[in-house]
C-alpha cells in the first residue's frame, strides 16, 4: 500500500539533496520546457489514457506504465514528489497510477507549480534508467466488471462528474445517465479557496453525508478518470481507501452491455 502526503515548497527546498527524493513534473512536455523546478523529471499524464478495462487494455496500460517509470529512473522505494500546474486532475492521476504501479511513498506539492516561489529552469537533469518491475496494486484500480459487481453487491460507487453529467443533462459518451445507484460526489469540496487540498474535514463530512464509512472501499469514476483520480487522492489523504475506475464513463456510457440509471430516475 502506498502512503500519500502533501508537502510545501519550503519542505521541497529543504529536501532537494535527499538522494531518495525524485521530483516528477506532471505537466505536458511543452509546459515543462517553458520552465520547471530544477532537477524535476517530466512525466506526460497523457500516457495514462485508458478507455477500456478489459484484460488486453490493462496489459497495454501496465506495459506503458512500466516503461515510463523505468525511463524516469524510479524504483518502488523512490519517494516521488508530484508537481502539477496546480492541484489538478493530471497530477492526481499521476499519483494514482504510480501507486497502482507499486511505488510506496507519494507526496504532492500542494498547490502545484503555481505555489512554487523559486526559480523556474528550462534545462533537464540527467538520471540513469532503471528496470522498474510493476507490481500492480489491484485494490487501487476497478474494472468495468468490478463496477458491475459493485452495483450488485451494495458496494458504494461515487460519481465525481459535474452535477449536469450526473443528472444526465450532458455526457462525454454515447449515453446519458449514471452508473446505477452511484452517489454524487461534489469534487469542488476537495480544494479550499486558495486551490490547496481542503484537508480531511470537508472530505470526511461529505463521505459521512452520503453514507461512506472508513471501512468502505468505494469505487470512484468520472468522465475519463482524471477527476476521479483527484477524488482518490483527497480521500486517501483523509484516510479513506478508494479505487479508481480509470475508463469511467468513456467506457461505461459507450458500451450498451453496462446498465445505466436514466436521467429521469
Amino acid at each position: 500500500m502506498a502512503t500519500f502526503k502533501l508537502v510545501t515548497p519550503t519542505w521541497v527546498s529543504q529536501n532537494l539533496n535527499d538522494e531518495t527524493l525524485v521530483l516528477i513534473d506532471a505537466r505536458s512536455p511543452a509546459d515543462y520546457w517553458r520552465g520547471h523546478i530544477a532537477g524535476a523529471r517530466n512525466f506526460d499524464p497523457a500516457l495514462l489514457s485508458i478507455v477500456r478495462t478489459d484484460p488486453a487494455s490493462l496489459t497495454r496500460f501496465q506495459a506503458v506504465l512500466a516503461w515510463a517509470l523505468s525511463a524516469l529512473g524510479l524504483t518502488a522505494e523512490s519517494h516521488v514528489v508530484i508537481i502539477g500546474a496546480q492541484n489538478d486532475a493530471p497530477s492526481a492521476k499521476t499519483a494514482w497510477a504510480f501507486a497502482y504501479a507499486g511505488i510506496q511513498h507519494i507526496s504532492l506539492l500542494d498547490g502545484g507549480l503555481a505555489a512554487w516561489p523559486g526559480e523556474h529552469v528550462t534545462t533537464a537533469a540527467s538520471w540513469p534508467a532503471t528496470p522498474f518491475v510493476l507490481t500492480p496494486q489491484s485494490e487501487y484500480l476497478a474494472t468495468a466488471q468490478d463496477v458491475l459487481a459493485a452495483t450488485q453487491q451494495n458496494r458504494a460507487v461515487l460519481d465525481a462528474r459535474s452535477r449536469e453529467e450526473f443528472d444526465g443533462v450532458r455526457s462525454n459518451a454515447g449515453r446519458k445517465g449514471r452508473i446505477p445507484e452511484a452517489k454524487f460526489w461534489d469534487n469542488s469540496l476537495e480544494l479550499n479557496g486558495d486551490g490547496q487540498y481542503a484537508g480531511t474535514h470537508g472530505v470526511t463530512s461529505q463521505a459521512q453525508q452520503i453514507g461512506i464509512t472508513p471501512q468502505d472501499n468505494p469505487i470512484v469514476y468520472c468522465g475519463g478518470g482524471g477527476r476521479a483520480a483527484r477524488t482518490f487522492v483527497a480521500l486517501q489523504l483523509a484516510g479513506q481507501q478508494t479505487a479508481v475506475y480509470p475508463a469511467s464513463w468513456l467506457e461505461w456510457g459507450t458500451d450498451p452491455q453496462y446498465p445505466i440509471q436514466s436521467p429521469s430516475a
